[in-house]
């Protein structure tokens, strides 16, 4: 067990370094030697230029790729600020990193972070973790019309314009592009091209794939194309399009020659400008190579190496000759250059007919320079029409033979003719056309589940309430922007239960935790200085928009952004759904844009490219950026890639943005149904006809988890176990996702076998970390009964990381009403995206939030309709009747002001009151006549802004039930104040506790802004009885220490300007803690229960002469394993102590201290910043290391991160940088302050 070893980190980073059908997007990244135009930065500010110019292309562009798209960019790039920032609303971005933020990380290497597309390694660490030296930054490899757009990478062809060519001999230089069904290698000498189907194979029982036989030489099976003159060129992305690519080589910066790859093609268009095009193979003709055809300025050539049959058709563009034919290198002359190479079906090894010749011959040279691949949302249904345009130079449709995968043909009407070939993604059949179009159905989302009534009430609340009563500090402990994300989008969905279910006081402040937070994020500088942490960076060179932290490569290798940034816009669309203000463009509603613009941007867009991570041609999503893969790119977590697309559907519905919607719709769509195809195999576990089975025979499991450009892979990144296998594609469980259960009967034995591995067979006999909320959440699709059943049996459990407890209870009662999913396989639909219907006992429940700002009614395609007044749920199942409630609410009471400024006023009223429920809240603003501002909200409070000074207004609220019944309107006049007013100063958000102990706290606040200057805070703590204490701060932080333990608290902070005025306060209340004995786990000997562990478990570690010792032979770690998992959350505001002695050092530089949750839930902290490490040979040294560092801390080795309410190994001590060590340690124990 105690994977935190550098062993396997070792073994993780060989293999990636190997490249050769390993690696991961989620791995510590590869190390390789730098590209061409890649050297260290001699700048002692290795800030990347915000505004670079691109590297000149001095020659001529041989054949012209006219712009498809010169529309203005309706959202130009804004000038930035002289330190280096750009506005979006009240959002900033920085165009610089600031160093300070750097993290650097000791392991067989020094890896450096947070530093932007870098390459990986640098001279060192310090003992800060800071890198030593400058980055190394990475260059865009483009050339021609793709340095004139923003760059693209996320692709079956991304490693091109991130890493160009691939040096042959080189295992670094890995990637393979897979215009399937070809695959591809962009090598210094050409392209080396393999027939996808032809080595498609079975390899183990877990796995389908191309093994290429020797992956990085010129040639081994297929066939190479080279150039006469040129054996060692540049490679370059000259051009792409939604189903193509352009590849230009280069030497001496001259054009040579370029190659147009179409995805589902059969064909690679050519074109020498130096030199002539030489096509090389193995062997000379004999039995690995023949010819099969010749004449008509074409040529067929034949290779069968490694047990592959592969045929190739060479068609000249006019006159053509080819010479030594018979040979290994065969060169092609003509008078322009150019000619195809085509892939033809294999037919059981036999040469292809003269049929099949002439049919792939005679649209061969019809050269395809670009794929438009389009999209329509129709209103009525929701049904998303794709179409792919095949165009030439000068964008006409021009016919071509058209390779269609199996999403493609299985929803399209166009004949297909009788040639098609087995390749990755099932069986793609080919048609002659200019183009062709499918549809598919989509499955809809909400903004969360209703509430059904199927709960304890009491239950749901306490469970909220334990939520929330946490210190607001530990609702988020990460500082990147996955997990940070995660944990954002868990409260978010907290959020929603708990308004849905009238708890207002904890919705409201989980929305008001997740404004700060989000703020935070959105601002890159605090008091003029720009952050270290908590803010994004704009890449001028990359396009793209850079997070800090940055964790699984997301900067490096630009992995993972809609994963990433999909957690964010989801929790900003709950605060939108509750405050439509917020997400208005004077607020953070562009920075939301932003965020969706990086990972699924438009068309038009001239700061990131379009769609960065979907790919339109195969219809799903790509994880990577280099691609530096031997089986091309992957993507696993396909649910993820839908939480980001559904979030698209709910900011757009939100903003009344319904480009962004219909967007949004057409990808998660798209990402529902390729799931459904590519990583499920539905028509083959239906036990459809051969065609129709996606998966290759002898592949035995009905699911994959990660799909590749060659194939698939039943595993993760992460695990081998069952319930991480298929458990991912369930993260994060909310209505987003809820295409996983699209088809009952199958998720049934998804279930089964995602529980195989289960001690019962049942999410209770998961051990830890194995996700068992996620297990329950998604069994409940399909048998709430049973997963409720199971749930109670096991009253304490770990939550996930991005799940809470109080929602999955409000999950699974709710699916316990509404039976299973029967929205998304076109069997029945509504006309508007925010709509699903639900079946149980063959009666469907039908339920629809409506975001508008006045009541709407749905129609669903069986005739059903359902009123919802705006902000507001509908649902009814069938055979309820009629809709009946026709009553209006009560008239919303107290309508008041609670500040009113300039240009600003807060409003408060108390609730109305219904027969049925209070769904929203309409506030309209009047000047004069003219209503000048509409918002809906879900509370009882709404900020208005963009007021103007000394000016009347008039505000009218009504409230509105869930059938769209309007109140009578409360009104209120006011005016906002003078312009030369000396107003006091405005504090707002959440006044947050902290690192609560038994005799202190820490408090934290948003700074406040002034007319005039805030000159510091007044903090005042009182139990209200006999206790009080005032004073001033100049920073928005405070501590205090002279707490009594287990006593209740409040706190408030005013601010105070340089008029001696004080604003508004923040308070709130808190409860110190009991006082908590001593976790004494050894002293002179282990704590009972407690074992000694060591990985990999052939070092010798024992208990001798009342200390623990530690004798590493090479790499390793020691660690205390407690009897069971438990909660240390009572020393959170404490530390570890222990006295450590080194014998010997042995070839390490450092010594990790760690806590572990289980693999890769671990946090570590290097030794040597707690006073140094101890003298070889000298005596024990005593160390105090705050608990709170490794709860702000990570595993540097893989991104998790302990969770102190799941502890497995409360103490772990690790060598790094080196092997051999030899420690003792004494007296280790937890001290509770």
């Amino acid at each position: 067990m105690n994977a935190h070893t550098k062993a396997l980190a070792a073994a993780i980073l060989l293999s990636l370094l190997a490249g050769c059908n390993s690696g991961s997007s989620n791995s510590p990244p590869a190390s390789s030697e730098p590209p061409k135009d890649q050297t260290p930065t001699p700048d002692p500010d290795p800030t990347p230029d915000p505004d670079p110019t691109p590297d000149p292309d001095p020659t001529p562009d041989p054949d012209p790729t006219p712009d498809p798209d010169p529309t203005p960019d309706p959202d130009p790039t804004p000038d930035p600020d002289p330190m280096g920032l750009m506005s979006f609303g009240l959002g900033t971005v920085a165009t610089e990193f600031n160093p300070e933020g750097y993290g650097c990380v000791e392991d067989y290497g020094y890896w450096i972070y947070n530093a932007g597309v870098t390459e990986p390694g640098v001279a060192g660490c310090d003992a800060d973790g800071k890198p030593i030296g400058n980055p190394t930054y990475r260059h865009p490899q483009v050339t021609g019309p793709a340095a004139e757009k923003p760059v693209a990478a996320h692709r079956w062809w991304g490693s091109v314009s991130f890493l160009g060519e691939m040096q042959i001999g080189d295992p670094n230089s890995a990637a393979y592009i897979t215009p399937d069904p070809i695959m591809a290698r962009v090598s210094n000498r050409g392209a080396r091209i393999l027939s996808l189907p032809s080595g498609l194979r079975v390899v183990d029982s877990i796995n389908f794939q191309y093994t290429i036989p020797d992956p990085f030489a010129e040639v081994m099976d297929g066939i190479a194309i080279g150039n006469s003159e040129h054996s060692n060129m540049e490679a370059f992305l000259k051009s792409s399009s939604d189903g193509s690519v352009t590849v230009e080589w280069q030497a001496k910066n001259q054009a040579i020659m370029e190659a147009t790859f179409v995805h589902g093609s059969p064909y690679v268009f050519v074109t020498a400008y130096e030199g002539e095009p030489v096509l090389r193979t193995l062997r000379s003709d004999g039995g690995e190579k023949g010819t099969f055809h010749q004449g008509n300025n074409q040529l067929g050539v034949w290779t069968a190496v490694a047990g592959g049959r592969q045929n190739f058709l060479i068609v000249g563009e006019g006159t053509t000759t080819f010479d030594n034919v018979a040979g290994d290198e065969i060169t092609l002359s003509n008078d322009s250059g150019k000619f195809t190479l085509a892939v033809l079906p294999a037919d059981n090894g036999a040469d292809p007919s003269a049929a099949t010749i002439s049919d792939f011959a005679a649209l061969a040279r019809n050269e395809i320079s670009e794929v438009i691949i389009d999209y329509q949302v129709a209103a009525t249904t929701q049904e998303v029409t794709i179409s792919h345009q095949y165009l030439d130079a000068q964008g006409v449709a021009t016919e071509t033979m058209v390779g269609m995968l199996p999403l493609h043909w299985k929803n399209s009407d166009l004949p297909t003719t009788s040639y098609s070939m087995r390749s990755a993604r099932g069986v793609t059949k080919f048609a002659k056309a200019s183009g062709f179009e499918y549809r598919i159905p989509y499955v809809g989302v909400l903004p969360s589940l209703p509430n059904l009534g199927q709960h304890d009430p009491a239950v749901l609340e306490s469970l909220v309430r334990d939520f929330t009563n946490q210190p607001e500090s530990q609702w988020n402990t990460f500082a990147d922007t996955y997990w940070s994300g995660k944990n954002y989008g868990k409260v978010a969905e907290l959020a929603a239960v708990a308004r849905e279910s009238g708890l207002m006081t904890e919705a409201d402040q989980l929305i008001d935790w997740l404004k700060t937070e989000l703020a935070d994020w959105f601002t890159a500088s605090t008091g003029g200085v720009l952050d270290a942490d908590k803010y994004f960076v704009y890449d001028h060179e990359w396009n793209t928009l850079l997070g800090v932290d940055e964790s699984f490569a997301s900067h490096q290798m630009l992995n993972d952004h809609h994963f990433h940034y999909g957690y964010f816009v989801r929790a900003a669309a709950e605060i939108c759904r509750v405050d439509s203000a917020w997400c208005s463009d004077e607020q953070f509603g562009p920075m939301i844009e932003l965020l969706i613009r990086d990972y699924a941007g438009d068309r038009d867009d001239s700061m990131f490219p379009h769609l960065r991570h979907f790919d339109p041609a195969n219809g799903f999503s790509w994880a990577s950026g280099t691609v530096n893969f031997a089986r091309g790119n992957n993507n696993e977590s396909t649910s993820e890639a839908a939480n980001a697309y559904g979030a698209m559907v709910l900011y757009g519905l939100i903003t009344g943005n319904q480009e962004i919607a219909d967007r949004g719709v057409y990808l998660h769509a798209s990402t529902s149904a390729s799931y459904w195809q590519y990583w499920n195999n539905i028509d083959g576990y239906n036990g459809m006809a051969e065609d129709f089975d996606n998966f290759p025979s002898g592949y035995d499991r009905i699911t994959t988890s990660i799909v590749w450009g060659d194939g698939a892979v039943f595993s993760t990144w992460f695990s081998p176990l069952y319930a991480h296998i298929l458990g991912i594609q369930g993260l994060p469980i909310n209505t987003l996702t809820a295409h996983v259960a699209q088809y009952p009967d199958y998720m049934a034995d998804y279930v089964r076998l995602g529980l195989s591995e289960s001690s019962n067979g049942k999410p209770s006999g998961l051990d830890e970390d194995q996700w068992r909320d996620i297990w329950w959440n998604l069994w409940a699709m399909i048998d709430a009964d049973a997963a409720i059943a199971d749930y109670e049996s096991m009253p304490s459990y770990n939550p996930e990381q991005g799940e809470s407890k109080a929602h999955t209870y409000h999950w699974l009662h709710t699916w316990k009403s509404l039976g299973v999913l029967h929205s998304g396989t076109g069997e029945i639909t509504a006309d508007y995206p925010a709509a699903m219907v639900f079946r149980k006992d063959d009666l469907n429940t039908y339920v629809a939030y409506n975001f508008s700002s006045s009541a709407k009614e749905i129609t669903f395609s069986d005739g059903t309709k359902l009123q919802a007044g705006p902000g507001s749920y509908a649902y009814k199942t069938a055979g309820e009747g009629d809709d009946s409630d026709v009553s209006p609410p009560t008239m919303p009471t107290d309508l008041a002001t609670l500040t009113v400024a300039k240009e600003t006023a807060a409003l408060q009223w108390q609730p109305a009151t219904d027969d049925v429920r209070i769904a929203s809240y309409r506030v309209q603003l009047f000047e004069g006549a003219s209503l000048i501002d509409e918002q809906i909200v879900l509370s009882t409070r709404a900020n208005l802004s963009g007021l103007s000074p000394s000016t009347p207004y008039l505000v009218e609220v009504v409230a509105f039930d869930g059938a769209g019944n309007q109140s009578p309107a409360a009104t209120l006049s006011f005016s906002t104040l003078d312009a030369n007013a000396d107003l006091p100063p405005i504090l707002t958000g959440t006044l947050t506790v902290s690192a609560v102990g038994q005799t202190s706290a820490e408090f934290s606040w948003n700074a406040a802004t002034d007319d005039d200057a805030v000159t510091g805070y007044q903090v005042t703590v009182t139990d209200e009885a006999s206790f009080e204490e005032t004073w001033q701060v100049a920073e928005t932080s405070a501590t205090i220490s002279l707490l009594q333990p287990e006593t209740n608290y409040q706190v408030q902070v005013v601010a105070i300007d340089s008029s001696n005025q004080q604003s508004a306060p923040l308070e709130s209340s808190f409860s110190s803690l009991a006082e908590v004995a001593d976790l004494v786990l050894f002293d002179d000997a282990l704590a009972t229960g407690y074992q000694l562990g060591t990985f990999p478990g052939t070092d010798l570690m024992q208990v001798t002469d009342g200390v623990i010792d530690a004798s590493f032979a090479d790499i390793g770690n020691v660690y205390l394993v407690a009897p069971e998992t438990f909660d240390m959350t009572s020393y959170a505001v404490g530390k570890m102590t222990f006295d450590l002695k080194v014998i010997s050092m042995g070839s390490n530089t450092e010594i990790l201290v760690k806590m572990d949750s289980g693999w890769p839930n671990v946090s570590d902290v290097n030794l040597s910043q707690y006073g140094g490490l101890p003298a070889e040979g000298g005596e024990f040294q005593s160390y105090e290391i705050p608990v709170d560092d490794f709860v702000k801390s990570s595993n540097s080795l893989a991104g998790g991160q302990m969770s102190l309410n799941s502890i497995v190994n409360p103490v772990v001590f690790e060598g790094s940088g080196g092997t051999g060590m030899h420690i003792q340690i004494d007296n280790i124990r937890f001290v509770a302050e």
